[in-house]
């Protein structure tokens, strides 16, 4: 009695256990067992479904400085706008600083450039009649910021046919407040008496030129620091017909009379001034200017003006005599160094980009 009361009571305990898990609370019996799942052929392992693996995102071609990328729009493949214009896109990373401009051949007249910043807002550009280039019409005409930009190549094109494009992205230079803010910052911080400096000025002189070599001012500033401070007139030379050049001025220091009379013999021998003045010889494309120490005008003369051009040489002075239409009296002066290679420097570049310019 024992024995069936304790196997009631155990009945009762699964049974109830069974109803409290919405089971019928019978005991399982051998039909009751679990179909076992058949091993997949080949092995005794259970097979798992392939995971899902994204298509990788497309990537946008990039664009390099004055290097041509050749691409077409495709009606199959190009992407296409809300208007219904198909169009390609290439990456730039360029910076606020630079002077662009974006050269599109094609022969599809309908294909147009668009240049897109990182949160997809429009850059303005418009389309040079002259050079078919179009370029930033921005408050500078550059850039708003440092950064990745999408140069969009987009275009009307027929349903079967696609149309092929070659985009170069030129940059041209500097912007100019951008050259003129590095420009001015070197020649303020260079100091004539202290030797490095120099040597640091010519070394940013270099780097602005490198940035932007289209421009005169570093080549100007370059010129003087190589003919007063290296004393290398070679190199002076140099960078004065490439300011030249750039429709800048070969700067040359030069010392005269306040009338431009001629040197006088003092009682010691020597010749000097009577009125001694400092000022500045600018040598430009057809035309040189004289100005005092203060940069302000004294005389301009063009290349037809000048009738005759001449060295005076001494054992201590080496003039530059400037015969010339429309003047009594010939303007007379002594260059910077008061040596004769300067002396013949100033003539051969007046002679060379001035007279000869003109004649």
């Amino acid at each position: 009695m024992v024995i069936f009361a304790a196997l009631v009571l155990s009945l009762q305990n699964f049974g109830s256990r069974g109803y409290a898990q919405g089971k019928s609370g019978e005991l399982p019996g051998p039909s009751a067992r679990p179909t076992p799942t058949p091993a997949p052929k080949g092995g005794t392992k259970s097979a798992r479904p392939a995971p899902i693996v994204a298509p990788p995102a497309p990537t946008i071609p990039a664009i390099t400085y004055n290097q041509t990328i050749k691409s077409r729009l495709d009606p199959k493949a190009s992407e296409r706008a809300p208007n219904g214009n198909l169009f390609e896109e290439h990456l730039l990373n360029a910076k606020s600083s630079d002077l662009l401009a974006f050269q599109l051949q094609t022969d599809n007249p309908s294909l147009a450039v668009q240049v897109f910043d990182k949160d997809n807002a429009e850059i303005p550009l418009a389309k040079d009649a002259s050079t078919g280039n179009f370029t930033i019409t921005t408050r500078n005409n550059g850039l708003p910021g440092d950064g990745e930009y999408k140069v969009r190549v987009i275009g009307t094109v027929s349903h079967k046919i696609s149309t092929s494009y070659a985009l170069t992205v030129n940059r041209i230079g500097l912007l100019p407040e951008f050259y003129t803010e590095r420009l001015q910052k070197i020649i303020l911080n260079f100091r004539e008496s202290d030797p490095a400096s120099a040597d640091e000025t010519l070394s940013k002189l270099e780097e602005l030129i490198k940035d932007d070599g289209a421009k005169p001012g570093a080549f100007e500033f370059l010129g003087i620091i190589y003919l007063y401070h290296r004393h290398d007139l070679e190199k002076a030379a140099k960078a004065m017909e490439q300011a030249i050049k750039a429709n800048g001025a070969a700067v040359i220091k030069i010392s005269f009379d306040s009338q431009w009379r001629r040197m006088v013999k003092s009682k010691s021998g020597d010749f000097n001034w009577q009125d001694p003045r400092n000022g500045w010889l600018r040598i430009r494309p057809g035309q040189l200017l004289l100005t005092d120490a203060s940069h302000k005008s004294l005389a301009t003369l063009n290349g037809a003006q000048i009738k005759n051009l001449t060295k005076q040489v001494s054992s201590t002075n080496n003039l530059v005599v400037i015969a010339a239409d429309g003047v009594r009296n010939p303007f007379v002066f002594l260059p910077g160094t008061k040596e004769q290679a300067e002396a013949d420097l100033v003539i051969k570049l007046i002679q060379s980009y001035v007279v000869k310019k003109n004649n």
